[in-house]
């Protein structure tokens, strides 16, 4: 087996891409060294060479993953992009290992769960300047934290197991659901 030379930028990334991949299947506590090494393609010396720890490189993983996150997403200060889940969905489609690490294992790890939660803070508040004006003050936080919850569950399912209607119509149908994530409490 022939083993082709890497810029040591090129091979971090490499490492990190198949961690991202490793990591998403069986989260922190269940993925080895040797599991990340075997998807990378190199030894586990090789790992160990870039990253002191397993927990450094979950770490560097989830940095990597909550800021190409958020630039796909051009947060801004007084961002209120409609189309914030038609992004989402292009983020989580460009690196569907590392959308799921941080939404569905990382979450879940009370040591690492800041790295969802930062990320999901950050998107509540875009998405709770975005709701309608008759969405009564008091509720506006919640209504925002359930379509973001029901969004990423969305985008999570759209990721395990496609749509049949593609990618447009999967930012679609996500959109009505949050909208009426709204409309239900507004007329409820």
């Amino acid at each position: 087996m022939t083993r082709k030379l890497l810029k040591r930028d090129e091979r971090v990334a490499s490492i990190l891409a198949a961690a991202a991949r490793a990591f998403a299947v069986g989260g922190f506590a269940a993925t080895s060294m040797e599991d990340i090494a075997a998807e990378a393609g190199v030894t586990k010396l090789i790992v160990y060479r870039h990253f002191d720890t397993k927990q450094a490189l979950y770490e560097r993983v989830l940095d990597d993953t909550r800021d190409r996150l958020a630039q796909a997403l051009r947060f801004r200060e007084r961002d209120t992009d409609p189309d914030m889940i038609a992004q989402l969905l292009a983020a989580a489609r460009a690196e569907p290992a590392a959308f799921a690490l941080l939404f569905r294992h990382s979450a879940r790890e009370p040591q690492f769960a800041r790295y969802a939660a930062g990320f999901r803070d950050r998107v509540l508040q875009i998405a709770t300047r975005a709701l309608p004006d008759t969405v009564p003050p008091e509720l506006r936080t919640w209504i925002a934290a359930l379509s973001f919850s029901i969004v990423v569950d969305g985008i999570l399912l759209w990721l395990d197991e496609g749509t049949p209607d593609g990618d447009a119509a999967a930012a679609a149908h996500l959109r009505r659901v949050s909208a009426a994530a709204s409309l239900v409490e507004q007329h409820g």
